[in-house]
C-alpha cells in the first residue's frame, strides 16, 4: 500500500514513463530524462516552469 502511494508522487517522463533525474540548486530545480531528451526547469522564486520537449 505504501509503495503504491509513493508511485503517485514519483517524477516520471510523460513519453517513456522512465524516472526523471532530479537536480536542484537554490535558484532552479531541473528534471531530465536520459532516454528521450525531456527536460523541465522550475524556478520557485519566479513561479516559472519551463519544459523542453524535443520529441514533438
Amino acid at each position: 500500500m505504501l509503495n503504491l502511494f509513493k508511485t503517485l508522487f514519483e517524477n516520471k517522463c510523460p513519453h517513456c514513463n522512465e524516472k526523471l533525474h532530479v537536480s536542484s540548486d537554490p535558484l532552479c530545480a531541473t528534471k531530465t530524462c536520459s532516454q528521450c531528451n525531456y527536460k523541465e526547469e522550475s524556478y520557485g522564486s519566479l513561479g516559472v516552469r519551463i519544459v523542453y520537449d524535443t520529441t514533438k
